[in-house]
């Protein structure tokens, strides 16, 4: 009996690493970069690292850790063997490296926008790239080894200038789709339109369209989005028709340092909403329809607090803004949404109202009424002096 439980203990023991979480013999191979899959989220970077091949190289699962912080249990990853093949699941926060326990690189840097792009008004627009690593403790013990050191790298890329463009409303609001691609801010944006200052009604379009000169409220909001940005509305504009690159139409309603004198900015980048006015207009060229359709897109900023005050603030004393990007500043993306509709013009009176067609009379009903009124009269007055003058020749008589 004793024999035979040694022998148990023995084949424990002796057993494969790989047989602890249930890994199949197709992970008996050194780690690759197929074993990393990186989630690029608005919040948070999330991680998986393939458990199996991690072990079977001779890796302590447990011993892998975020940007060389072995000693930081907050860095180290977690096991769920609940998929197949078990991971390693870690979590990085998307926010600078202060206060960041797992530090990580975070930069913003500028690119060149294409020249036929909807960006092309500006000379750079950036993108945030935070760059970070997971690896094991160095090998510093024995003299040969059987595994290397392991170190997967990996870099999430979110581009800071969006366009959303053509999405069709005719009344209230609109969200905005996700991209998947990459890492990316889209899906924490929408725009609203408003009938009020306190931004609490929607507004519902009448199917005649809106009056002219009616206020319009528009909201443009970022939400679930890391606390290091906030909402600049960089460039707003309107469209007659949806937006392609070859609109040749466009009325600015603003851009940060310019606007039109029919607009009004409420709040723009002091925190995650921005908000601004205008007043329905029609476009000359549906001067022949009885409604004038409007697209409005917005070129939404996502920037640090202080840049977006910088932004701002190198407004005054100038006409106008230069292209250049504040360096340093986080993202920009355009809304849009649209038709909205505004009503066609009053029709003017006809001509048959004020003159009579093929010499037809002219008078109005009022007026023939009261001659007849008259002539009654009249008629009833020589009667009277008819009958008046009979008596007077009877009594004669």
């Amino acid at each position: 009996m004793l024999c035979l439980l040694c022998v148990t203990v023995l084949t424990l023991v002796l057993q494969p690493v790989l047989s602890l979480y249930n890994c199949t013999s197709i992970y008996e191979r050194v780690p690759n970069n197929d074993d990393l899959r990186v989630h690029c989220g608005v919040n948070s970077i999330n991680l998986e690292v393939n458990l199996c091949t991690a072990q079977w190289a001779g890796f302590d699962p447990m011993g892998l850790a975020l940007n060389g912080m072995h000693n930081n249990t907050q860095c180290k990853g977690t096991i769920d063997t609940s998929v197949d093949p078990p991971v390693i699941r870690y979590q990085l926060a998307v926010n600078d490296s202060q206060g960041n326990l797992c530090r990580q690189s975070l930069q913003i840097v500028n690119e060149v926008p294409s020249a036929s792009g909807p960006f092309s008004q500006f000379s750079t627009i950036q993108s945030v790239i935070i760059t970070s690593y997971i690896d094991t403790p160095t090998s510093s013990s024995g003299v040969v080894s059987y595994s290397t050191d392991l170190f997967y790298h990996f870099t999430c890329r979110y581009p800071l200038e969006y366009l959303i463009n053509n999405t069709e409303i005719v009344a209230s609001s609109v969200s905005v789709a996700t991209n998947d691609k990459n890492g990316s801010f889209i899906d924490t944006l929408s725009m609203s339109v408003y009938n009020d200052t306190t931004f609490s009604y929607q507004l519902v379009v009448p199917p005649s369209g809106l009056q002219l000169r009616t206020k319009v409220y528009v909201e443009a909001k970022a939400v679930n989005l890391s606390g290091n940005f906030n909402l600049l509305m960089d460039h707003c504009f309107a469209t007659p028709s949806p937006y392609t690159t070859n609109n040749s139409e466009q009325f600015d309603f603003f851009t940060v340092c310019n606007s039109d004198s029919r607009t009004s900015i409420l709040s723009n980048g002091v925190s995650k909403i921005g908000r601004f006015s205008f007043e329905a207009f029609r476009f000359v060229e549906h001067r022949n329809q009885d409604k004038s359709s409007i697209f409005i897109h917005c070129i939404l900023r996502l920037c640090e607090p202080d840049k977006c005050l910088n932004i701002i603030n190198a407004c005054n004393g100038r006409k106008k803004r230069a292209v250049e990007a504040v360096p340093g500043q986080a993202t920009t993306t355009t809304v849009s949404m649209g038709p909205l509709y505004t009503a066609a013009l009053t029709a003017e009176p006809t001509a048959s109202a004020y003159a009579g067609d093929n010499g037809q009379s002219n008078k109005s009903p009022n007026n023939m009424a009261g001659m007849v009124v008259g002539a009654i009269f009249a008629s009833a007055g020589a009667l009277l002096l008819v009958l008046a003058g009979w008596f007077v020749l009877k009594k004669v008589w």
